[in-house]
């Protein structure tokens, strides 16, 4: 009897087992970054280490970093780190560019200058830009982990984390926003007569009556 109740543990502790372990397991930060005599260092969670160099002059503003993304602003460029390549890639600014705000995701990084609006792959390791219009100002923008989309008061620019750069698409005159919803891939903005839908693994914009 105490022989069978011991079995009995045991296999019903081993099916409870995966369930617990499964339930534990989240999406955590792969990678760090740290700075020291010049130099920017990212450091996954395997043996990778990659390294930059700051220029003479060159300040570090913002640090971020999130699942295998990191983030580095300074007085004179972006950098993003990709966890996946091991990898350092920057972008330069104009003198006249502010950075206004920015969202790190797992796979990539949006960032709101006044300029134009800078997008950062993780897994490709590259940054894309795309400059604002004459006249042309940010309305409201989400971002989720794989897709992103800006609205101005001209059009909507949609960005993914697994394909081309900045995606344009025209806002029809007289609509008006009324809701937009998002997940993880996929964007879409219900306007007055018409939805635009934006997916992660698309590179075009599709319109629904």
């Amino acid at each position: 009897m105490r022989m069978w109740l011991w079995l009995a543990m045991l296999f019903g502790g081993m099916a409870v087992w995966p369930l617990q372990v499964w339930s534990q397991e989240v999406i955590t930060d792969q990678v760090s970054i740290t700075t020291g005599r010049g130099q920017l260092f990212g450091i996954t969670s395997g043996e990778g280490i990659a390294r930059t160099f700051l220029a003479s002059g060159e300040e570090i503003l913002v640090v971020e970093t999130k699942g295998l993304t990191g983030y580095v602003q300074t007085t004179k460029r972006l950098l993003g780190f990709s966890g996946r390549l091991q990898r350092w890639v920057d972008i330069n600014l104009s003198s006249a560019e502010e950075i206004l705000n920015r969202t790190v995701t797992p796979r990539m990084i949006v960032v709101q200058g006044r300029e134009g609006v800078y997008g950062f792959q993780s897994d490709l390791g590259r940054w894309k830009r795309e400059p604002w219009g004459a006249g042309e100002t940010l309305i409201t923008n989400v971002v989720e982990d794989h897709v992103g989309v800006l609205i101005t008061n001209r059009r909507a620019l949609g960005f993914s984390a697994f394909t081309g750069g900045f995606f344009s698409q025209d806002l029809p005159s007289g609509n008006t926003i009324e809701q937009i919803q998002v997940n993880d891939n996929v964007v879409v903005i219900h306007l007055s007569e018409l939805m635009l839908v934006f997916r992660s693994g698309l590179a075009i914009w599709a319109v629904l009556p």
